[in-house]
């Protein structure tokens, strides 16, 4: 019997063991370790103090499309829900009913639970918003919904049902007096409209039966007849619905809507931003980094200081946009004050009387470009870089190294007195490079005009520089280009970002030391150039101090260098510069050369001229990173020939995108020479759309899109090879032509979801195998080995020798190959991918609402030992080896003597 039990009993065994399958995981002590996290909400545009919870909270939309729970003592995000990207996703009213709050976004009317961020009812609105339109006021009652939509000539006022969505009422208000240039804004019922044309105010009551329009002159008002060119600006009160704040040009006043008329209260005049709590007008003034933060009784208009507040922000922080006043009861009986402020850098402040009880660095979640910087080597440690003479002898080499000896003695001794002098401060976020170079300097460009450094190791801000003037470029760009490393000991490293002037347009330069965040020349390295910038590139040559310049193109196609000196080195070398350009919206490629280019005259002559509309307009270029090296010029095929690589640096991907009535959508690829304007290549897609993401690298192109004929994603690998020979080999010229053109493979395949960004794995000297990183739009970040891309990947069996794997069209994505693992990041803009000193390593960041930092090892950590390597066993087999060869040798020497004295 006992015999007759184990047999069953093993085979349940063995059948349960066959189930268990072996998984690959992340130990819980390496979380956080070698990465991390920093989530954000962005600029805050509607905000409710809730105080149905405990801890108290304060709920806010953001102009990122997020709603979210903040908590008032420390900041941290409590919960947050991330809605549409479209029109359906942006807050334009928040309303606080108890412990529940209401956002209204687009056609959605959603209900939240304030404690735990649970939906509690959703209405889909079935209006459709009139065509045209300018401005749209939102008034929320308990049941009913009313909209007035400001298009041109007249106001659409519609009365919707709250819970069903459904349209009660619909009405016409004409006004042939609105045009593109009136300014409307929304204050409680109402919708007022200033028509700076007929010095006129304009209010229309949205709730009433049959609304009209009522007018009185702006002098009714306190505000003077407007100048030409005058701004208007009107602002709501947060606190009081039922007022409104009104600035035409220098004059800024506080008028209440009383049904259909405006009644002048106060003149707000030198203040930026103002709210109302407990009866109590709080009116912000701010000199430098001080704000002032009057308070005055709305009724009687006496001043109450003893509710007011002094408070000095961070420095680097911009001026008042926004805020926001709550008024509560502490444990023993009294009143206290909170003030939430926004400001322009995208900071946010909870201020009180004890000063400003925390601050979120808001840009972060608008990071437009990034830039990775190699940290300098500590003092002790320099080896020597300072450079030598252009032909040293003996001499001059031992002068040179005795300087640099002394001077790393210096440096030894001025530590050792710092560190023994306890009075003496010490330097704050003083950071070194490590031996493997795998902390990095991470110099982060925002679209508010802040420009941060960020520790990679630990994700903190090290400096914060804040230009106000400062803007994106056309297509929310910011060129960030570092110009000087700190391998040129003892120049310092220099970064430059360009961008555009807020108000003018003209070009801005900020040029800055990347390891401290000092402005580099006067006015703090901040430069407006006077002209529009259309086009720059930095050029890979340096000058005398290692400074390589910037070429900028203006809109008059003339050509400016920063810094001045640097024209010399553009024209050393004007014959092997050439720019490319692409107007927005155009369908052409155009080439220029500096060839005829003179001292004190750089000019643009065109080359060549390449129209590749093909039917739609230039939507992007794409080219190679300058400093991508590549380790092998072929792959060896399976009967041991070689299949080289057209690897052309002067290679750019150029996507168009059209319609037509018969394929409706359509996308080509071209790829084109940017030297000589030949196109190598081009291949044209029907039926599809974007958004569209590009890599490009060595001699291939991998690219997404969203298939509209299959209802699928897709990613399409092209590689290009010159064939069995080499027609450049030693150094690829693109005016050398070439006999017959490169071999294109193409391949396609399927992806099971969409696609946020891509970009590829860098490493220093290119031996590591490529991986693609994908954003996805569920949240995570998939790392793809290129093989899985190969477009050779044979599809009815072929040579295995090669190691390539058969075509499979559908792409698997595994949890293992998340790099992110349970983070969820959503709203990715970029990735950034930067090398390390060591070949294996590649750090990665990730960037858009969101912060993602962490390193990835494509080929494994094939250049480093692992962490349980035994070195006490290798050190004494390599030390009983050592003594073994000493005792043999010993005994031979020995041996051989003997036999000599025979």
């Amino acid at each position: 019997m006992a015999a007759g039990l184990k047999a069953p009993l093993s085979l349940l065994l063995l059948l349960f063991l066959s189930h268990i399958s072996p998984s690959v995981g992340l130990y819980e002590d390496q979380i956080g370790k070698f990465d991390w996290v920093q989530q954000y909400v962005g600029i805050v545009t509607h905000s409710v103090f809730d105080e149905s919870t405990v801890p108290r909270r304060i709920v806010v939309a953001t102009s990122e499309n997020v709603l979210a729970a903040l908590a008032t003592k420390n900041g941290d995000i409590v919960w947050r829900q991330v809605l549409e990207s479209g029109e359906n996703g942006r807050v334009e009213a928040l309303v606080g009913e108890g412990q529940r709050v209401t956002s209204v976004a687009g056609r959605m009317v959603r209900t939240w639970d304030t404690l735990t961020a649970a939906l509690v009812h959703e209405t889909y609105l079935t209006h459709t918003p009139h065509p045209g339109l300018l401005e749209r006021a939102v008034v929320v009652g308990e049941s009913e919904l009313v909209l007035g939509e400001v298009v041109a000539g007249s106001v659409v006022v519609t009365t919707l049902d709250r819970v069903s969505g459904s349209p009660l009422d619909h009405t016409n208000v004409v006004a042939p007096w609105i045009s593109t240039d009136t300014k409307c804004g929304s204050a409680g019922k109402s919708l007022v409209c200033v028509e700076l044309s007929l010095s006129l105010i304009f209010v229309l009551l949205l709730t009433a039966p049959s609304p009209e329009f009522v007018s009185q002159p702006l002098a009714s008002v306190g505000l003077e007849a407007p100048e030409p060119g005058s701004q208007v600006l009107l602002q709501n009160v947060p606190g009081a619905p039922d007022h409104l704040i009104i600035q035409v040009g220098p004059g800024r006043r506080l008028v209440h809507l009383d049904g259909n008329s405006l009644h002048l209260v106060r003149d707000l005049g030198g203040s930026q931003t103002s709210a109302v709590a407990g009866g109590v007008l709080y009116s912000l003034t701010q000199v430098a980094h001080v704000v002032t933060l009057g308070a005055v009784d709305l009724e009687t208009g006496a001043e109450v200081g003893e509710q007011g507040l002094v408070v000095e922000l961070p420095t680097h922080t911009g001026q008042a946009i926004s805020l926001y006043v709550h008024h509560y009861q502490t444990s023993d009986g009294g009143s206290a004050l909170r003030a939430l402020l926004t400001c322009s850098d995208h900071s946010l402040h909870l201020l009180s009387s004890a000063g400003v009880v925390w601050w979120r660095e808001e840009a972060m979640a608008r990071v437009v470009s990034v830039e990775g910087v190699d940290l300098p080597v500590d003092g002790a440690n320099i080896n020597f870089q300072d450079p030598l003479p252009a032909s040293p002898d003996w001499v001059s080499s031992l002068v040179h190294r005795v300087r640099t000896q002394v001077s790393q003695v210096s440096h030894w001794v001025s530590l050792v007195m710092e560190r023994s002098d306890s009075t003496f401060p010490a330097p704050l976020h003083t950071l070194y490079r490590d031996q493997l170079n795998l902390r990095k300097l991470l110099v982060l460009a925002t679209a508010s005009g802040k420009i941060m450094g960020v520790d990679s190791w630990t994700g903190e801000v090290v400096w914060r520089i804040y230009v106000s003037e400062l803007t994106p470029l056309e297509g929310d760009k910011l060129l960030l280009y570092t110009q000087r490393t700190s391998a040129h000991f003892p120049h310092q490293p220099q970064c430059v970002v360009v961008g555009k002037h807020r108000e003018t347009g003209e070009g801005v330069l900020v040029a800055f030391n990347p390891n401290t965040g000092e402005g580099v020349g006067d006015r703090g390295g901040v430069m407006t150039l006077g002209y529009t910038i259309i086009q720059a590139l930095l050029l890979h040559h340096p000058d005398h101090q290692y400074l390589k310049p910037v070429v900028l193109v203006d809109d008059t196609m003339k050509l400016h260098v920063f810094p001045a000196g640097g024209e010399s080195v553009v024209l050393q070398h004007k014959d092997s510069i050439f720019v490319h350009l692409a107007r927005p919206g155009s369908t052409h490629l155009t080439g220029y050369t500096l060839r005829f280019s003179t001292p004190g005259n750089l000019v643009l002559r065109e080359v060549w001229r390449v129209c590749v509309g093909g039917g739609g307009i230039v939507t992007g270029v794409y080219g190679k990173l300058a400093w991508e090296k590549v380790h092998s010029p072929g792959r060896v095929l399976a009967d041991r020939s070689v299949l080289y690589k057209y690897v052309n640096p002067n290679l750019a991907v150029v996507t168009t995108q059209g319609y037509d009535h018969l394929n409706k959508n359509t996308l080509t690829l071209y790829l084109v020479d940017t030297v000589s304007g030949a196109v190598i290549e081009s291949v044209n897609h029907k039926k599809v759309s974007g958004p569209i993401h590009v890599v490009h690298s060595e001699n291939w192109v991998v690219y997404t899109f969203f298939n509209d004929k299959y209802r699928r994603f897709e990613v399409t690998s092209l590689e290009l090879f010159e064939g069995l020979s080499q027609a450049n080999a030693t150094a690829f010229s693109s005016l050398g032509g070439r006999a017959t053109p490169p071999i294109m493979e193409r391949q396609a395949y399927i992806l099971p979801v969409g696609i946020q960004a891509a970009t590829h794995t860098t490493t220093e000297k290119g031996i590591t195998t490529k991986f693609i990183l994908f954003a996805l739009q569920t949240g995570n970040v998939m790392q793809m080995s290129k093989w899985l891309l190969d477009p050779r990947r044979p599809v009815t069996g072929g040579p295995r020798e090669e190691g390539l794997l058969p075509y499979i069209p559908e792409l698997r994505l595994s949890p293992h190959d998340m790099i992110t693992y349970n983070h969820t990041l959503p709203r990715v803009s970029s990735i950034f991918t930067a090398p390390t000193g060591l070949e294996s390593a590649c750090v990665v960041l990730v960037y858009g609402l969101d912060l993602f930092y962490t390193r990835m090892f494509p080929s494994k950590m094939f250049d480093v030992l692992k962490d349980d390597f035994d070195h006490y066993l290798i050190g004494g087999v390599v030390l009983a080896l050592m003594a073994a060869a000493l005792t043999t040798r010993k005994l031979a020497q020995r041996k051989a003597l003997k036999q000599a004295w025979k």
